[in-house]
């Protein structure tokens, strides 16, 4: 019960690396993965907004594969892509997490 409330805890205040907007005429998509710690590369998530609707999902997370979330963003930034939208990368909330995937990132 403690590692889940501390799960819960991690989760709401979530570390974020580099955050893609997506665009298709006034529709917007946010894209960003998040990281429990600084330090670590895992446990991570996918985040996904849909700005207009305000709704946040998190299909994709994983424990212990590292690359794993970053390479599930991004293939979901190429199928929007693919699909007509325009997507960017805004500048990184936590440029130390960033460097530390830069490895895992090619």
């Amino acid at each position: 019960m403690i590692r889940l409330a501390l799960l819960a805890t991690a989760l709401v205040s979530g570390n974020l690396a580099a955050e893609t907007l997506c665009s298709l005429g006034d529709l917007q998509r946010v894209i960003s993965v998040e990281y429990e710690s600084n330090e670590i590369a895992v446990p991570c998530q996918v985040r996904y907004k849909k700005v207009n609707e305000g709704e946040i999902t998190y299909p994709w997370r994983a424990e212990r594969q590292i690359g794993y979330c970053e390479a599930r963003a991004d293939a979901l930034t190429a199928k929007f892509t693919a699909l007509g939208w325009t997507c960017e990368t805004q500048p990184e909330s936590n440029p130390d997490l960033a460097e530390d995937h830069s490895a895992s990132n090619p």
